[in-house]
């Protein structure tokens, strides 16, 4: 589903995580556009903006956007999981200090695997 619509960008934010946040406004939409743009909301797509009209069809990525974006990395998801453990073991100490330790272990678990 592709959706081709007159926009104009009106606020770029950073965030923590060094992605950005774009909003845009559009002229008034027709109940079958404002369905379309809801059914698409929270899903990943590509976002094409020209400030003029030269847009073609070679403008339009051939791939798909990456279907990882917006969600957590498995490193973000394992930190995630190593706190909620040091969360459930009391949460003695200092988290970083744990996950490092933790981590430390996981990778001398791995190296062990290697071949020499």
């Amino acid at each position: 589903m592709k959706v081709l619509l007159p926009a104009q960008l009106t606020k770029v934010a950073s965030r923590s995580d060094r992605s950005y946040a774009l909003t845009f406004s559009t002229r008034e939409l027709r109940g079958a556009e404002a369905a379309i743009l809801l059914e698409e909301l929270q899903k990943e797509g590509w976002l094409l903006y020209s400030p003029n009209n030269d847009l073609g069809e070679t403008d339009i990525p051939k791939e798909k956007a990456d279907p990882m974006l917006g969600t957590k990395t498995q490193a973000q998801r394992l930190r995630g999981v190593i706190y909620k453990i040091w969360e459930q073991n009391g949460a003695k100490g200092n988290f970083e200090q744990y996950y490092q330790t933790i981590m430390e272990g996981l990778i001398d678990q791995l190296k062990e695997k290697l071949e020499n």
